[in-house]
């Protein structure tokens, strides 16, 4: 009779403990399901650079390093308390990750006015950083609970093993497939009532009843706002394409513009609210973007049969423009839904056939042919793309190039604040990979726009003959010589960008900043007043 009072005990003892590790397991997948989503939700109102993720990282930390020190003082409490204590906790943390896409939308559009770092700090403070901070405090508690009966450097390793398990399928199953079929909102709510649910019955089994009504109420107004992410046009946009993804958000939208005295049926490829591809939608080889007419002056000028390289394809606008003069083209394009949208949507013919979807980087390492132009066109609002800009980069892609080959990137200006070092140092680059360099503006004598630099690999960077055509929106024309700036060749700075000294990112760091803040000054504000949704 003992041997069978002991087994059973240990019986009851395992299932505890087996029903407090899916707690766990389920626990750490929330953790990062709310880290992806956080720093995904933040990306239309504040974009994905460095500084974004570094907050996102620095509040889910400090969030987890609460939770396990407050956690910790818990566990000191009698068994009893503990499990009251964890209930509380994880009722409370996981009903904040189901209304977390409500909560951000709310707190981002009431953030906006602020500069830009504070408005990312507060906002990720008020809607990742309590249900993180809860999460953590999960860990100690179930450690202290499993090691009743086991050591506790036992109980620690099993639980933070499990923890760490469930985030580590969770992030791939999330970013992989989740946020590019559902959008962001969705694994938020689902994974949230999902531990809300097993709290409620394996804390909680006696309260059946209250746990469904709390959780219906829960419920209904998440999956309300999940449903009207889908009701995304409004009087003056109406939205074609929009998905979510590991990359980032894609838009394909459709609105008039105010061109002088008419309006113009536009149509705007949006990445994360950023406006990559601009055109006019009864004419799709026209572009509002200035330094297209650049490329087109470029491209216009290649002998025939020419070939090209093309890194970055966004809408397709530089691409089409490689279409209509018959130039042999491959394009690189890291996001994979970008060429059938190019197709679909932008009027190209071969962007799928043409494009390899990879890294330019890694493209550049394994190509073997050889073409007359490569183009980077793979900077956009606040992501600058360091490693397609370093010397080692640009040596390698001189094997790339026929003898007379060029590069063509396209870069930004310089405004009042700064002092055109960033410009300088890929200038410094590009003459110390052995390029014949020179710089244009899409202005004459004005750098505050776009700066586009053109590298030759032999001596001879002679191509003043390429024009530069007028039009009902850029009404400057003229040869490329009349675009040529020298004045930032005086700046003293010598350093180079190298793979192992990315320096870009620390001199862009003001602009990357001025840039989002201007922004949601300007757009952002303006789509929120049209009531166009953020993310889905």
């Amino acid at each position: 009779m003992k041997n069978t009072a002991t087994t059973s005990n240990s019986t009851a003892k395992s299932l505890a403990q087996n029903k407090l590790l899916i707690i766990s397991f389920i626990e750490g997948s929330c953790v990062m399901v709310a880290e992806l989503a956080g720093g995904k939700m933040l990306a239309p109102f504040y974009g994905t650079s460095l500084y974004v993720w570094a907050s996102t990282l620095a509040l889910t930390l400090g969030g987890l390093t609460i939770g396990y020190y407050l956690g910790g003082e818990l566990s000191k409490r009698d068994l009893e308390k503990r499990q009251k204590a964890l209930f509380t906790i994880l009722a409370i943390a996981s009903t904040l990750v189901m209304i977390m896409p409500m909560l951000a939308d709310f707190i981002m559009k009431r953030t906006m006015d602020m500069s830009f770092l504070t408005g990312v700090i507060t906002s990720q403070f008020i809607f990742l950083l309590p249900p993180i901070m809860g999460m953590g405090m999960v860990s100690p508690l179930l450690i202290s609970m499993i090691a009743e009966h086991n050591a506790s450097g036992k109980a620690a390793g099993l639980v933070y093993a499990v923890s760490t398990l469930g985030g580590v399928i969770s992030t791939l199953l999330t970013g992989f497939w989740l946020v590019p079929v559902v959008g962001i909102s969705l694994p938020c709510i689902v994974i949230g009532a999902l531990l809300l649910i097993l709290t409620l019955i394996i804390l909680r089994p006696g309260k059946k009843n209250s746990a469904a009504m709390l959780l219906l109420v829960l419920l209904i107004p998440s999956f309300f706002f999940y449903s009207t992410r889908g009701q995304q046009n409004t009087d003056k946009y109406k939205v074609l394409y929009h998905t979510e993804g590991i990359l980032g958000q894609v838009k394909v939208v459709d609105f008039n513009y105010q061109l002088r005295d008419r309006e113009v049926p536009a149509r705007v490829m949006l990445v994360n609210h950023n406006w990559q591809t601009w055109i006019d939608r009864t004419n799709p080889d026209f572009s509002f973007l200035y330094y297209t007419r650049f490329t087109h002056a470029v491209i216009s000028n290649l002998p025939p049969g020419s070939s090209a390289l093309l890194i970055g394809l966004g809408g397709g606008t530089v691409a089409r423009q490689l279409e209509r003069y018959n130039v042999n083209y491959d394009a690189v394009e890291i996001d994979g839904r970008l060429p059938k949208l190019a197709e679909q949507y932008f009027g190209l013919k071969h962007a799928v056939a043409n494009t390899a979807v990879d890294d330019g980087r890694h493209y550049i390492n394994i190509c073997k042919k050889r073409y007359d132009l490569i183009i980077i066109d793979a900077l956009l609002g606040d992501n600058v793309p360091s490693h397609l800009l370093s010397e080692e980069c640009f040596t390698e892609m001189k094997d790339l190039l026929t003898n007379n080959g060029k590069i063509f990137v396209e870069f930004d200006g310089i405004t009042e604040e700064e002092d055109g070092t960033a410009q300088k140092l890929l200038y410094n680059t590009l003459v110390k990979a052995g390029y014949s360099t020179r710089i244009f503006s899409s202005y004459p004598r004005k750098v505050d726009y776009d700066c586009m630099f053109v590298a030759t690999k032999g001596k001879d960077n002679n191509y003043d003959t390429a024009q530069v055509v007028t039009d009902t929106y850029f009404p400057i024309k003229g040869d490329l010589k009349k675009f040529e700036i020298t004045d930032m060749l005086n700046n003293p700075h010598e350093e180079i960008i190298t793979d192992n000294n990315p320096v870009l990112d620390f001199y862009l760091k003001d602009r990357v900043v001025a840039f989002r803040h201007d922004y949601l000054g300007k757009y952002n504000a303006e789509f929120m007043e049209d009531q166009m949704s953020f993310f889905k």
